[in-house]
């Protein structure tokens, strides 16, 4: 099943060749059993302390009892918080390992023999590239596991009401409120939506990934030197924090969870425009549509703002934007590495 699996991929993607395999042996050191059992217990008390740490926040520390009859929700704000953490930590890793590989393969001394070799430097940064996905695939196997887990919890709630669940939460919004739209319209628009939006949440974390890893192969072509590296992995790694915190606070502020008067609450609460967007970028870059999957608070996104309901379609199209714009950078990264006048 896994030589099918790989057979799709790219040949410089695949594990069975010599260059990955090569990357991939300086990146996973041989270890005993003794050695993976420790690794995977580590990782398992992690994870066990970011899933207390989110029922801490969830019951917020204890003043909030754990309501049994609402279990569903309580289990998306438990695992919220630890997600979006290691969703981060999964962003930063894949910014971290990219942006320096020029500079790694230069202490080397391998660089020089990889750019005269046909295709070497190219089949180098794109190997790398690929490499992420396989150095980082725990992390995301949790990360898509919980998604289908909160898949699974969303249809479940949209079977309440008959199965009309989904037509009341569109009845009341802006462009879908009725009398301008039919029942049947409705209910095919609410379908399409839905499935588009949890599409695109379940893309996410892939096409994030190999973004930031894009974005990490560019910067690598151009800090060659090992100091040049570690200053670009620090700006990067710190903008990277940034823009998922702004993105965060943006997103809560145009849906309303904020203070009112408070920033950026102040600054969107006059314009609708402005307030879409903010939650398309909360979505996108802050919780990467985990928010999208929480029936509860899709009320505030679908009738609260004008053409929020769209939100999940905006959301579906920057993710396959993304994953195009992924694969046009470490192009563009090769071609760089390729010419000796750029490095």
């Amino acid at each position: 099943m896994w030589q099918r699996l790989y057979n799709q991929l790219p040949e410089f993607a695949r594990p069975t060749n010599p260059v990955m395999r090569y990357i991939l042996a300086q990146s996973q050191p041989a270890t005993t059993r003794r050695g993976r059992l420790l690794r995977f217990g580590l990782i398992a008390i992690l994870v066990a302390f970011a899933i207390f740490v989110g029922w801490e926040i969830a019951t917020n520390f204890g003043a909030t009892p754990f309501d049994a009859s609402n279990t569903p929700d309580k289990i998306y704000l438990v695992l919220f918080w630890p997600l979006v953490l290691i969703q981060l930590i999964t962003r930063l890793a894949a910014l971290g390992s990219t942006s320096g590989v020029v500079a790694a393969e230069v202490a080397r001394g391998t660089w020089d023999t990889l750019k005269v070799t046909t295709e070497g430097a190219v089949l180098t940064m794109k190997s790398r590239w690929a490499a992420i996905f396989y150095r980082l695939r725990l992390l995301l196997l949790i990360l898509l596991l919980a998604r289908v887990v909160f898949v699974v919890v969303a249809l479940y709630d949209l079977t309440a009401f008959q199965g009309h669940y989904l037509d009341l939460l569109l009845s009341g919004t802006t462009p879908f409120g009725q009398p301008d739209v039919s029942p049947a319209v409705l209910s095919i628009a609410g379908v399409l939506i839905t499935a588009m939006g949890m599409t695109a949440c379940l893309l996410a974390p892939f096409t994030a990934l190999a973004f930031d890893a894009g974005i990490g192969m560019v910067i690598a072509t151009v800090s060659r030197g090992k100091l040049l590296g570690l200053l670009g992995q620090i700006v990067l790694l710190a903008l990277r924090i940034v823009v998922t915190g702004l993105a965060l606070q943006i997103g809560a502020a145009a849906l309303g969870l904020t203070q009112p008067g408070a920033w950026p609450s102040a600054l969107i609460a006059n314009s609708p425009v402005l307030a879409w967007l903010g939650a398309l970028f909360g979505v996108a870059e802050g919780d990467m549509g985990l928010s999208l999957l929480f029936l509860t608070q899709i009320p505030h996104l679908w009738a609260d703002l004008d053409y929020g309901a769209l939100v999940g379609v905006a959301f579906l199209i920057y993710v396959l934007l993304q994953g195009a714009l992924a694969n046009a950078l470490v192009k563009w990264a090769g071609r760089r590495a390729a010419s000796a006048e750029a490095i």
